[in-house]
């Protein structure tokens, strides 16, 4: 049995590709420009400036990428306030993991205060051992950068840990940091994740115990 599991946190903790995707186009609306949504699906677990560079090319200077990546955040935090829940049967898992002693994180390429908007809306802000966000890592996913951080928070070594992302970035990440990667088929289709070699596919936490890890 695995002693460590890791959790990614869009489409993970939460449902909200669509959220997501809204505000994306609610921002491109407003610096007149228009993102496609194929886009922005590919570039799901990266970092915001690292999707806004692409979407927009890469001459913007760190103040524009981080001021748009902010009012980003703020459309998204507006538009997913009213639909916030976890995904199902995620707060069973999460007491059962707690119950077999296995330790928890989160490890999120998000911005600190998205982390704290789902948290502490879930009431979930003391379910995890350890919380990593983008920002303390240099590297973004598919680097296992921030994989190999959460482990070393936990006190455990990689490939004593389960990672549970929704993200061709973050199941390559996973892979790469000696993690067992259980993908969810939330952002993207589970035909589409499959060949990316996750060790399972799930729906959601209802279809996974304690004992298949």
């Amino acid at each position: 049995m695995v002693k460590g599991a890791i959790f990614d946190m869009d489409g993970v903790i939460v449902h909200n590709i669509s959220h997501h995707l809204k505000a994306w186009k609610q921002l491109g609306s407003e610096l007149g420009r228009e993102f496609e949504e194929a886009d922005i699906k590919r570039l799901f677990g990266k970092r915001n400036r690292e999707i806004l560079s692409s979407l927009m090319g890469s001459d913007l200077n760190d103040e524009k990428l981080a001021g748009y990546g902010e009012r980003k955040e703020e459309m998204y935090r507006q538009i997913m306030k009213p639909d916030l829940r976890p995904v199902d049967g995620l707060p069973e898992f999460l007491s059962a993991l707690k119950h077999h002693q296995i330790k928890t994180a989160v490890a999120t390429s998000g911005p600190t205060g998205n982390v704290r908007f789902v948290l502490e809306g879930l009431g979930l802000q003391d379910a995890f051992d350890s919380i990593i966000t983008g920002p303390e890592v240099r590297e973004s996913k598919p680097h296992p950068a921030i994989f190999l951080l959460a482990a070393e928070r936990l006190g455990l070594r990689s490939d004593d840990c389960v990672v549970f992302e929704d993200s061709p970035p973050g199941i390559q990440a996973a892979k790469a940091a000696g993690c067992r990667c259980i993908a969810l088929a939330t952002t993207h289709a589970a035909e589409e994740l499959t060949q990316y070699r996750p060790d399972r596919i799930i729906r959601d936490f209802r279809e996974i115990g304690i004992a298949s890890l």
